[in-house]
């Protein structure tokens, strides 16, 4: 209705164009007053209708691109993740390699593969067995010192029972003083020094170190330091051990292998 009404107002223009020319020029302002503000009305509308639309298209191609470097991040730390833990691995085998060095010969490297700790035993599980060398009562170390020994080899599978577990025991010595006792589990993450005589010099931080005695580890093996001392009333001290080891990270393993395996 707005175009024949235009068109209709056009051809009246036209002719009063050839009639005269004041009438006309009255009649173009008034018509211009009234349609004007009508076009940009349109107009305005016309571009706002594709400011949204491009603005529309904007914010999906903005939210796409979004996704797509949230999923590079999420990439990019997976794969920082697994260099990093390929280093520190790398780490772990370097310092077992160089332990290596220091212990008698054969060995084998081993990795916990299972851990089974309750209120009387303290075991872990490696992957090398008997095809491997590895057999009951062998020794088992780490860079950070001694974990415990081999109580039961299958072909691919040890169990390894810790120096933490009750039944374990370990000659030992001070290694400031030299003075000689047993290392004994208590369980958990705790060992004790038994048969220390009172009135021997132990001091809380004394480390101590396997004595070679028994002939299951060799002597030297960190075992741990004195935590803390209790008279008990009896002719022996009671001597609380901290193991040098912190079992519950253990991922790694060399188990020294006996003479003839």
């Amino acid at each position: 209705m707005c175009f024949i009404l235009l068109a209709v107002v056009s051809l009246t223009l036209l002719t009063w164009k050839v009639k005269g020319r004041a009438p006309v020029a009255v009649l173009e302002s008034v018509v211009l007053s009234v349609t004007m503000p009508l076009q940009q009305a349109i107009s305005w509308t016309t571009r706002g209708v594709k400011g949204v639309w491009d603005g529309y298209i904007g914010l999906v191609r903005v939210r796409q691109e979004n996704i797509r470097l949230r999923e590079e991040i999420k990439w990019l730390r997976e794969e920082n993740n697994r260099f990093l833990e390929a280093y520190l691995q790398y780490q772990r085998l370097q310092r077992l390699l160089n332990l290596k060095e220091r212990v008698p010969p054969g060995t084998v490297a081993a990795e916990v593969v299972g851990r089974d700790s309750n209120n009387w035993t303290e075991v872990i599980y490696i992957n090398k067995g008997t095809r491997d060398g590895v057999a009951k009562g062998s020794a088992v170390v780490t860079h950070e010192g001694l974990v415990g020994q081999v109580i039961h080899a299958a072909p691919m599978l040890s169990k390894v029972m810790l120096i933490t577990d009750f039944r374990s025991g370990v000659d030992a010595l001070l290694q400031r003083t030299r003075t000689s006792g047993v290392v004994s589990g208590r369980g958990r993450t705790m060992a004790e020094l038994k048969f220390l005589p009172v009135g021997a010099d132990v001091q809380p931080g004394d480390r101590l170190i396997s004595s070679g005695m028994g002939g299951v580890f060799p002597k030297g093996l960190i075992i741990g330091e004195v935590k803390g001392i209790h008279p008990n009333g009896s002719q022996f001290q009671e001597v609380e051990v901290r193991p040098s080891i912190d079992f519950s990270r253990l991922e790694e393993v060399l188990v020294l292998l006996q003479k003839g395996q």
